[in-house]
């Protein structure tokens, strides 16, 4: 884990009742650094290192919890994580705006709807980069 990726997870912003909760459901899993996830479950999908740091970054700020221990296919809409979005019932909302912000991507409803884990988000934000039209590059000649 890189310092900053350490001090990040160490911040006070995040919920101690849920992290008590998330880290009692979740106990014995070893924790996974972005790194680690990335090279594990996304780099074979072509996605950068950084699309997984922001995505975790947004979720964990915003449903107030360190997700190191929560694995790329776990859902986030489980009957045993639906304490995440007690405090907060717009937090799905705010997710996906945080998303399109960061990444400069729209989300429809339908396809927020279908995102329930890491993966799902990570994959989906991925998508989104890549599919965007490119700049053409000035020619030499036109810039003369």
């Amino acid at each position: 884990m890189t310092n900053a990726s350490a001090e990040y997870f160490q911040s006070p912003v995040r919920c101690p009742i849920k992290q008590g909760q998330l880290d009692l459901l979740l106990a014995g899993r070893d924790p996974f650094d972005d790194p680690t996830i990335w090279e594990r479950c996304f780099r074979a999908h072509g996605v950068t290192l950084n699309t997984v740091i922001s995505v975790r970054r947004i979720l964990s700020d915003i449903l107030e919890v360190d997700l190191f221990q929560i694995r790329a296919r776990d859902s986030l809409y489980t009957k045993e994580l639906s304490f995440l979005w007690d405090l907060d019932s717009l937090a799905d909302l705010k997710i996906m705006h945080a998303l399109e912000v960061e990444f400069n991507i729209t989300i429809s409803d339908a396809e927020a709807e279908a995102l329930k884990s890491l993966r799902d988000i990570v994959l989906a934000v991925h998508a989104k980069i890549t599919a965007r039209p490119s700049v053409p590059l000035q020619t030499a000649t036109a810039q003369i």
